[in-house]
């Protein structure tokens, strides 16, 4: 996965939605950060594992397409356009995975810090419910340190919630390349619900 790459995407995303929106000199963080919370609770929801009242706790990774039926064609032997043919309309993990990333990028990119080369190590955690726990702990300490008159390694503190979540992507069985593939993709989207008003 290119960081330098999605930055500068996501950047531009930031920069569009603050014109836009008339967010010019706003202090975004602590929506942002929040933002990232309820993203990574989506995902929690989505990946349905740590529900253990529920019959079904099976990651929904992939949703039959509406159109086709999970065929990628229709009737009269044309590619289903819903899917694209691939005979799934969605991927709701990777989705949401991809919606806690724009928020990552954002923050690292407010913070000035996605080029920086750092890698500490994510808290290694053998199951994935504790993954999530771990990466939501990184988004506290961030919003902490950021907060916090005495503040002065958010950075750092960026880098470990960056390589957490990173860590968390490949225990939930997502790879580099889908996962930016994804991003490029609802970044689009998310630009064309800009222009008509989202």
């Amino acid at each position: 996965m290119n960081l330098e790459n999605l930055s500068e995407i996501q950047g531009g995303l930031d920069a569009h939605i603050v014109k836009e929106k008339g967010l010019e000199g706003q202090d975004l963080l602590p929506q942002k950060i929040l933002a990232l919370q309820v993203e990574l609770g989506e995902l929690a929801n989505e990946w349905r594992g740590f529900k253990f009242w529920s019959k079904n706790q099976k990651p929904r990774i992939k949703k039959t397409c509406h159109a086709c039926g999970g065929w990628g064609y229709l009737l009269n032997d044309e590619e289903c356009v819903y899917c694209e043919a691939t005979g799934f309309e969605s991927r709701p993990l990777l989705e949401e995975y991809v919606d806690c990333l724009h928020f990552v990028l954002s923050l690292g990119n407010d913070l000035d810090i996605v080029s920086e080369d750092m890698t500490p190590r994510p808290k290694q955690v053998d199951d994935i419910t504790q993954a999530f726990l771990w990466t939501n702990k990184r988004i506290a300490d961030l919003h902490i340190n950021v907060n916090e008159e005495y503040g002065n390694n958010q950075r750092y503190i960026w880098w470990k919630l960056y390589w957490q979540f990173i860590y968390l992507g490949k225990m939930l069985g997502l790879t580099e390349e889908e996962i930016e593939q994804a991003y490029l993709k609802k970044n689009e989207i998310n630009h064309q619900r800009q222009l008509t008003g989202y």
